[in-house]
């Protein structure tokens, strides 16, 4: 019997994160989950309307990247820096919230999914956007596909739910 790689040798190119630009905004908007995922995740094209209403926010910033193998878009992130509130009593630390995560259906399973949350990972420890020490997301177990990555990368489970009923998971930057 012979053993088949889950993941097809020479599929993964070099994975980069771009901007997202006037210029890649449509071909971002043409990406898509399965349809067994779309109930877990918001669409591209709400995920860039959230984003462009938070550059209005007072402490939030919004980041968003398209995600490509080699030139290929392959997928989309969109990250959060939200610094500590000093209004509100409660927020004790500046994180980075992982809003969204997708790959591209024709794209999935092939191994693109970490290798793009390593090379999130890597830019985030830069400090780029602000002094975070944390990503924090929220993500349905359900999920079973997404919600194992998270796990592989070391994030681990907080014990709270979000309003969507969904876990909160951290990873520590440092």
């Amino acid at each position: 019997m012979k053993f088949k790689n889950k993941y097809r040798e020479g599929k993964i190119k070099m994975i980069k994160l771009e901007s997202i630009t006037v210029d890649n905004f449509e071909e971002c908007l043409r990406l898509r989950v399965n349809d067994s995922q779309s109930k877990y995740i918001a669409s591209n094209a709400y995920s860039l309307a959230e984003a462009y209403a938070l550059t209005n926010h007072k402490l939030y910033k919004p980041i968003t990247y398209a995600i490509y193998n080699d030139n290929v878009m392959i997928g989309f992130i969109f990250v959060i820096y939200q610094p500590i509130d000093k209004d509100d009593l409660s927020d004790d630390e500046d994180v980075y919230y992982l809003a969204r995560i997708m790959i591209d259906y024709k794209y999935q399973g092939e191994g693109y999914g970490k290798k793009a949350l390593d090379e999130l990972i890597k830019l985030l420890k830069t400090k780029l956007y602000g002094d975070a020490k944390t990503i924090v997301l929220s993500s349905n177990p359900n999920n079973q596909p997404a919600y194992s990555l998270f796990l592989s990368l070391g994030f681990k489970e907080m014990g709270i739910n979000d309003d969507d009923g969904d876990n909160l998971l951290r990873l520590e930057l440092d």
